[in-house]
């Protein structure tokens, strides 16, 4: 999940530096890269939740540019110094542009961008992605008998863990398009895709998803993962509990669902990205967590609030926190009983 993460003085920034910068080249790509990020005339610099998946988005859509955002950032933090917040996914620089991954290569390149990136965003995405990680992994070694990406975007578990997989079988959902710039991106660095792996495109607005997944080798009486990372902000009320609502209807006993959300005390304190077709549409009222998952036939075996991913994901060695995040932010995770 992404926004307007580069305001009108930003813009004017960019151009200025790059026509008077005495270190032109390195200058250059850092602000070319953070260009990567959209700007928005009307918006100011402020944090905008990442997602790591993908929206609907028009029948003539192309690849999710959000979901490219979450890769960025993810091949940022693999050059990170301190073990602490340092990525460990290999195969995020494979899917960015040349000029994204070329501007990675230099030391002082990345500190611009780092500097650039909007306060909070870049320690979100890090701590989501080590905190779905350990989910993923743990299903793994449980021998959970499915997971499910729902909006998998450029999300690289199943072939960062693929040692891991014994029978848990993968299906990646998401929109036609990202899915198919990321299958032939995997395909020529020759990426050996794992038999258990199927990629699904889906509509989550319009389809049902759980038709779609039975028509693949499905099996509901199984237990089953559900991993929603970056998702839910980009749907509706409607199209979120519709998906609950399938997922406890019709799936096992022991089914789980890892998502992340805001929260907010109106209408009006949904996150503006100023993009069209990827507006923040959905959060869940303060206060009001556990009655939503209740109502909707689940119970919480998890819930990270975002003093929690600091603490736990951010916190360096000497007790310096990497960065704050926004108090909005949450992980959970949900369980069928």
């Amino acid at each position: 999940m992404t926004g307007a993460l580069i305001s009108t003085s930003m813009e004017q920034r960019i151009d200025r530096e790059e026509r008077h910068t005495e270190n032109f080249p390195v200058a250059t790509k850092a602000l070319r890269y953070m260009r990567f990020f959209h700007a928005n005339p009307s918006k100011s610099s402020t944090f905008k939740p990442i997602r790591g998946g993908e929206k609907v988005m028009d029948t003539d859509a192309k690849a999710s540019e959000t979901a490219l955002i979450t890769a960025s950032l993810r091949a940022l933090s693999n050059y990170e110094s301190n073990e602490t917040i340092r990525g460990h996914d290999p195969f995020a620089e494979m899917f960015l542009p040349d000029d994204r991954k070329a501007a990675l290569g230099s030391e002082t390149t990345r500190a611009m961008i780092k500097a650039m990136i909007p306060k909070g965003m870049y320690a979100y995405v890090i701590a989501r992605t080590r905190y779905f990680d350990r989910l993923f992994v743990e299903s793994l070694n449980d021998q959970m008998g499915q997971i499910v990406l729902l909006g998998a975007g450029y999300d690289s578990r199943p072939y960062r863990f693929r040692d891991r997989i014994k029978t848990t079988r993968i299906y990646e959902m998401d929109t036609h398009a990202t899915q198919e710039r990321k299958i032939s991106i995997l395909q020529t660095h020759h990426v050996d895709i794992h038999e258990n792996i199927r990629f699904i495109p889906v509509d989550f607005e319009v389809d049902n998803f759980l038709h779609l997944l039975l028509e693949n080798n499905f099996d509901p009486s199984s237990p089953t993962l559900f991993i929603w990372e970056g998702v839910t902000f980009y749907l509706t009320q409607l199209a979120v509990t519709k998906t609950l609502k399938l997922i406890r209807n019709n799936l096992a006993s022991g089914s789980k669902i890892g998502f992340d959300f805001q929260t907010l005390a109106s209408p009006s304190h949904l996150i503006n990205t100023g993009l069209k077709d990827e507006a923040v549409i959905f959060g869940i009222e303060s206060g009001g967590i556990d009655r939503f998952v209740k109502e909707n036939g689940f119970e919480i075996v998890e819930h990270v609030t975002a003093d929690a991913m600091e603490k736990r994901f951010l916190t360096l060695e000497n007790g310096d926190l990497l960065d704050s995040i926004m108090p909005m932010m949450n992980f959970l995770v949900i369980e069928k009983r």
